[in-house]
């Protein structure tokens, strides 16, 4: 999994500065979590065999999470993956002090579970429609967020052709 972390300026907490700092300075932390096994020397997943359907965020935790994000499909990947987990996966995704630094997660080191954050992330690059339509860069929910944009602004566009 890769996350980026930096500090924000008070009063700044919008998506427009985790975007505006992915642009600028790319994202290059990996998150400090064991991939390999003791007892294999194949990477260990943290994705669960079955999503625990069980699974809900709470109300509280809910609230936390930054403006933008898909609070659903955080809930949906949460559920993929194992429990003792979901917290720090969880942290990256919570609004933050000013004097607190963000720390966005951007990929998953998983295949299976890169579409659900991609997922989490999509709804954030509907509010920047510049960056939708120009940006290069892989960041996560992006392409999602363009194929969503085309299915709404054409719907014909999203139909078979006969």
């Amino acid at each position: 999994m890769f996350c980026c972390s930096f500090p924000i300026q008070t009063g700044v907490r919008t998506a427009a500065a985790v975007l505006t700092c992915f642009i600028l300075a790319g994202c290059d932390r990996t998150l400090n979590m064991p991939t390999m096994s003791a007892s294999s020397p194949s990477p260990a997943s943290i994705r669960l065999d079955v999503a625990d359907d069980a699974f809900r965020l709470s109300a509280e935790e809910r609230s936390r999470v930054r403006a933008g994000f898909d609070v659903d499909a955080l809930e949906r990947l949460l559920a993929a993956i194992q429990p003792e987990v979901r917290p720090l996966i969880l942290e990256h995704f919570y609004d933050v002090q000013p004097h607190e630094r963000i720390r966005a997660l951007t990929r998953m080191g998983d295949p299976a579970l890169q579409p659900l954050l991609d997922e989490v992330w999509a709804p954030v690059w509907d509010r920047f429609p510049e960056i939708l339509e120009h940006e290069t860069k892989d960041f996560p929910g992006l392409e999602l967020a363009r194929t969503r944009r085309i299915a709404r602004d054409d719907p014909g566009q999203s139909q078979p052709q006969p």
